[in-house]
């Protein structure tokens, strides 16, 4: 790898794929499920295998709902997950946010999860996404904030894992810190602020902590972010080789902690 290559700092792989798969509508989507109605028409942008898509559809029963996304092999995924809990309202299609598959004016609402952080373009992603809305059509979206994280300590392994993870997407040409803005940037897209949120995730008990941190044992493991730093110096090879052991052992420590924060905001067309 180019040490000055841009990339996808999680990449596609079966632990990334995984952890994306955990996500469901309740969850990640609830702030915005109190505004859909039967019959909407919805997009989910950056779908990615469309665990939180297909909660979206039920939601709508029955209006459509398009998960778009660039990586063919998720799209495949989201589309098997669809057809196995038999919704004919729900389909997807590799797609950039950049061109939807859309005609303008077609669509009631738009979601999107962790998805604007990736991009420096933000006037030409919310320029797409206004031109397929119809009049007063809804987004909501949730970004991450790694700059407004909680951990204890900050030597801790999970701590450093996500601090180079926020480096990592700073440097491929995304915002890791969007969530404390995206009131602000929706609002000055056109969009009137209905609801905005604040949410943490974390690991509530050890069980869940050891879970956490293998799924992020296998992340580390097989994203690219970690190449990427060890190429650009950010780390040592012995920095990369140890941190699987070190998340390892700090599941053990019940004085460990962590909450990754995001920002939930609900905004519709002015």
């Amino acid at each position: 790898m180019a040490s000055d290559e841009r990339i996808y700092p999680f990449g596609y792989g079966s632990a990334a794929t995984g952890m994306m798969e955990s996500r469901n509508a309740r969850d990640n989507a609830g702030f915005l499920l109190t505004y859909l109605k039967p019959g909407m028409a919805v997009v989910d942008v950056g779908c990615g295998p469309g665990s939180i898509t297909v909660g979206l559809a039920e939601a709508v029963v029955p209006g459509d709902v398009l998960g778009i996304d660039i990586e063919a092999s998720h799209i495949a995924l989201g589309q098997e997950r669809a057809a196995s809990l038999g919704l004919d309202n729900c389909r997807f299609e590799t797609a950039s946010i950049f061109d939807l598959p859309l005609s303008d004016d077609s669509i009631d609402a738009v979601y999107g999860h962790t998805i604007l952080m990736q991009f420096s373009d933000l006037d030409a992603v919310l320029r797409e996404i206004k031109r397929v809305l119809k009049p007063s059509g809804l987004v909501g979206f949730r970004e991450i904030d790694f700059g407004a994280s909680l951990y204890h300590s900050d030597t801790s392994a999970f701590c450093q894992l996500q601090q180079m993870l926020r480096r990592s997407i700073a440097h491929n040409d995304g915002n890791p810190d969007i969530g404390r803005s995206l009131p602000s940037i929706l609002a000055n897209a056109g969009f009137d602020i209905l609801t905005t949120g604040v949410a943490y995730n974390v690991a509530p008990t050890p069980e869940a902590m050891a879970r956490r941190n293998a799924m992020m044992a296998r992340v580390w493991e097989e994203s690219e972010f970690p190449r990427q730093a060890e190429a650009l110096g950010w780390i040592s090879s012995e920095d990369r080789a140890t941190m699987v052991s070190r998340l390892e052992e700090e599941a053990l420590d019940q004085g460990s902690f962590a909450a990754t924060t995001y920002v939930e905001v609900v905004g519709r067309l002015g």
